[in-house]
């Protein structure tokens, strides 16, 4: 991670500054690198785990996304 800071969170929700939440082995586990404009954080979810969790958040499920 050049320049960026790499914070971990258990929380996180997407929202309109997220660009991208890459899948990272972590040990043998898989978090998410989720990159926004300024900031990076490491999440111990996958990915999809968030994605569902976001549609939720906001009202919708992800098969109904």
């Amino acid at each position: 991670m050049t320049g960026n800071t790499k914070n971990l969170v258990e929380e996180y929700e997407i929202n309109p500054f997220t660009m991208i939440i890459i899948p990272e082995e972590y040990g043998s586990r898989i978090y998410s690198r989720v990159i926004e404009l300024e900031e990076e954080y490491l999440s111990p979810f996958r990915p999809i785990d968030i994605v569902k969790k976001s549609c939720k958040y906001f009202g919708s499920s992800y098969d109904g996304s």
